[in-house]
């Protein structure tokens, strides 16, 4: 297990945090039929522009909702997972640290779901900024913004202890090191793919 950085130590997702927005039916934020779906689109996105997945990265993969599915689809890949929750790196088997920490390792393809709100600006800007560093192909990012919380989630089940920010705060700095492709998929600028130019918002 990696050393534990003062980031990841200060983290305090519990069995609790885990138990109520993923395990309990009545109270979980998504279900494993949502997650497949989920997983058949990265899976159906990375065929299509011929990213060839070998190393996954998964950014807070918490109880390990990904692994299954992707693993389903991409068989020959091998999946790596960090958390800062020392609960979720027990009981998984995830190394215990932070994305902002992340100081080595190329990833043909990176999840980021739903990770970065919980970090403060400063923080998060760090993160994208080692997403960038590691990933080598594709990203599939994801974050709670303030949009969202407005108008798309239920509120009733989702966690609201986070930092809500503009979906155009996060364009920006990704945008930096990667074409927004739609759909949460993000390219490497320079990665060796192949990315139409009606297929990229950006």
């Amino acid at each position: 297990m990696a050393k534990t950085s003062s980031t990841a130590a200060a983290a305090p997702f519990g069995q609790a945090y885990f138990e109520r927005y993923y395990a309990n039916r009545g109270t979980r934020v998504s279900t494993p039929a949502d997650n497949a779906r989920v997983c058949r689109f990265i899976a159906a996105y990375a065929a299509m522009i011929e990213c060839r997945v070998t190393h996954i990265l998964d950014v807070g993969a918490g109880t390990g909702r990904f692994r299954r599915p992707l693993l389903r689809l991409m068989p020959e890949a091998r999946y790596t997972g960090i958390d800062v929750s020392e609960y979720a790196c027990a009981k998984y088997g995830w190394q215990h640290r932070s994305i902002v920490d992340l100081d080595r390792g190329s990833y043909d393809l990176v999840l980021c779901h739903d990770v970065l709100q919980y970090l403060d600006n400063k923080l998060a800007e760090r993160a994208i900024e080692r997403l960038a560093e590691r990933c080598g192909g594709l990203l599939y990012f994801s974050a709670l913004t303030s949009e969202d919380w407005e108008q798309n989630c239920d509120q009733s089940l989702t966690d609201h202890d986070v930092h809500l920010r503009k979906t155009r705060w996060y364009r920006q700095r990704l945008g930096r090191a990667f074409r927004n492709l739609g759909g949460g998929m993000f390219a490497h600028r320079d990665a060796p793919l192949v990315t139409y130019s009606l297929h990229a918002i950006d």
